[in-house]
């Protein structure tokens, strides 16, 4: 399927990489339909773009790459809501933030985003875990100077 973002322009969108939020995303309600875009291969960074508004579009990471010890609790109800049968089935994601010093971003661990990959349906969740931020620093300081060369 062919859409049009305000980030990439016109581009061709595959069914397999199409996620429904029936509930939408904490902020955004109504926007339930999103396609995960991978721009680069390299990249452990991933664009979560709308499909029905074409201007919005989260970056979004796998948590367990920079905190590898990163678990959530999901409930049976939140795993029920998207027809999870087994936790092979479900893929873990974070929003992050980009500023303007791409070694200051930070990820929202306290709001994950939990995928049914069989099913392609998703909700994000609320974690209330005081040992996760909301602004979880994906660069220490080392690797923020060795990143800006």
């Amino acid at each position: 399927m062919k859409v049009y973002t305000t980030r990439f322009g016109e581009i061709e969108i595959a069914d397999e990489t199409i996620i429904a939020f029936p509930n939408g995303i904490l902020g955004f309600p109504e926007q339930t339909n999103y396609a995960l875009i991978n721009t680069d291969d390299n990249s452990p960074l991933k664009w979560l773009q709308s499909l029905d508004d074409p201007a919005l579009a989260f970056v979004v990471t796998n948590p367990n790459l920079f905190k590898p010890d990163y678990m959530i609790d999901a409930y049976r109800k939140d795993l029920a809501d998207i027809n999870v049968q087994n936790e092979e089935d479900a893929l873990v994601l974070v929003i992050v933030t980009v500023p303007k010093d791409p070694a200051k971003m930070t990820a929202n661990l306290k709001g994950p985003i939990l995928i049914n990959t069989k099913n392609r349906l998703a909700k994000q969740l609320v974690i209330d875990n005081n040992d996760y931020s909301i602004k979880y620093r994906l660069l220490d300081e080392e690797e923020a100077m060795v990143a800006m060369g």
